[in-house]
């Protein structure tokens, strides 16, 4: 059998297989800008995470981090992932469409979550937020156009209510465990890890082929320059990041762990 000289198979660089590897995850990953979850800027609504809580300024405990070199690789690899591929097509994005085109889509993709963040709420014992998010899912699917809209914050003074299975896993008593990073997730511990797996379940645009891709995208479009400026403004920014989802996700359940 001839061999052909001159053709060497050269092995494919880093740099592009991490740009293949995040053109196959952005489109099934779950659709929350993690980068912006890092900085403390996610979320779709104007609500704040810390108001439910009694412990307004409070500091949280310390978040074990046993797994650190594992955790800072794929911190590495997230930050590199969102410079070089989230960044570039969410700047594309924000130049093609207008930010009240992508507000009423973040609007949409919130109002598809409203169903699952009615269930955690009933979950944590809250039947009051379980109706707040029915009411705001049927007022915000009809007047609001599909969800495009959302008349029930600014007409009906209905807030939303930022609730997930891992805060739902939090009030029942589980704690967060030790600190995970996984690539394009991003921060996470084991108990919102199994919460992430409950949410894309009960999320319907999990199964509409490139939803996640388009909420991902387009919620970095609203959020760029945060994750910059966090990173700017931190000495150790892995340590940042890790302490900011800490005290974040602690104050997001209505106790400490």
């Amino acid at each position: 059998m001839r061999e052909d000289a001159g053709i060497s198979a050269r092995p494919l660089s880093a740099a592009t297989w991490l740009l293949a590897a995040a053109a196959i995850l952005l489109a099934v990953a779950p659709g929350r800008a993690w980068a912006a979850e890092a900085a403390g800027t996610v979320g779709v609504d104007d609500a704040d995470p810390f108001e439910k809580q009694g412990h307004p300024g409070a500091e949280a405990p310390p978040l074990p981090d046993p797994l650190r070199p594992m955790n800072k690789a794929f911190y590495h690899v997230n930050d590199k992932l969102y410079y070089w591929v989230l960044r570039p097509v969410a700047r594309g994005y924000k130049a093609l469409v207008p930010r009240p085109a992508r507000v009423s889509i973040r609007n949409l993709f919130s109002n598809l979550g409203a169903p699952g963040r009615s269930i955690n709420c009933l979950l944590q014992g809250d039947l009051k937020g379980s109706c707040t998010e029915l009411a705001r899912f049927a007022t915000n699917t009809t007047i609001g156009v599909l969800g495009l809209g959302d008349p029930a914050k600014h007409w009906l003074k209905l807030k939303l209510r930022d609730e997930d299975f891992g805060q739902t896993l939090g009030v029942w008593g589980l704690g967060m465990g030790f600190y995970l990073t996984w690539p394009l997730m991003g921060p996470s511990c084991p108990r919102d890890t199994l919460g992430a797996l409950v949410n894309a379940a009960l999320d319907p645009a999990t199964f509409l082929p490139g939803a996640s891709f388009l909420a991902r995208i387009n919620n970095t479009s609203l959020t760029l320059g945060d994750y910059e400026d966090f990173k700017k403004s931190a000495l150790d920014h892995y340590t940042a990041i890790r302490d900011a989802y800490n005290q974040h996700r602690r104050h997001a359940v209505k106790s400490w762990d």
